[in-house]
């Protein structure tokens, strides 16, 4: 989950950085620390809050990445790039994960004729030990690859809803007439506590539903591919 929040940053500032903005890069925002892009709100304090009032999901999200749209060289064109490329890169290390399930699960069933392929694992439930039939290695290789699968699609779709502070706000205030962008600018500080009662009244339950088809089809094709 870090390693791939912290790439979703980082191709934020790399993004703006190619287009004419270094603010992100004067920060000292392009690196793989995760404690540099830790946010104390997002990371932490809505997290805990969510998991005690045992909300429908526990969300957060990192240090957001300094945009000065001014130093771009083409506008809206360079922020929509630099918006786009965050959710982009989870997309992109999640079709990584699903090469690399079918490379690895190739390998699997020649290795271990007649054992099923454990390409699709549920990352968040435990199995016991005396259930799993083949090497540990290939367990624990598997699960981090259905985790890098599930959870980049999670977060490259996630972040598009458009809704304070996701990069779909940022996209809607984009490409949006300017008196619109200053009613969304006012709501922008708000962001926090309606993410949190968007949680609890599961408001993004609609936005859940591309996730699992896309998940769906790619399970799909995996069970194809290594029947």
């Amino acid at each position: 989950m870090f390693f791939s929040i912290v790439i979703h940053e980082m191709s934020h500032g790399i993004a703006s950085y190619i287009c004419g903005d270094h603010t992100a890069y004067n920060a000292k925002r392009l690196t793989l620390n995760p404690i540099e892009h830790v946010s104390v709100i997002g990371s932490i304090i809505l997290p805990i809050i969510l998991y005690i009032t045992k909300a429908p999901a526990v969300i957060g999200w990192a240090k957001p990445i300094p945009l000065d749209p001014v130093k771009l060289r083409v506008f809206p064109r360079d922020q929509i790039f630099s918006v786009l490329a965050g959710p982009v890169s989870n997309l992109i290390l999640a079709y990584l994960s699903f090469i690399g399930l079918i490379v690895c699960g190739l390998i699997f069933i020649h290795i271990n004729p007649g054992i099923p392929v454990p390409s699709i694992m549920s990352i968040f439930e435990p199995q016991e030990i005396e259930n799993v039939t083949y090497q540990g290695f290939w367990y624990v290789l598997f699960h981090m690859l259905n985790a890098g699968l599930l959870i980049n699609i999670s977060l490259g779709v996630f972040n598009l809803v458009p809704f304070p502070p996701l990069d779909g706000f940022w996209l809607f205030k984009t490409v949006f007439p300017q008196k619109i962008v200053a009613f969304l600018t006012k709501i922008q500080i708000w962001g926090f506590f309606l993410i949190i009662i968007a949680v609890q009244f599961n408001f993004f339950s609609i936005f859940v539903y591309p996730i699992i088809l896309l998940l769906g089809s790619v399970s799909s094709i995996l069970s194809f591919l290594l029947r």
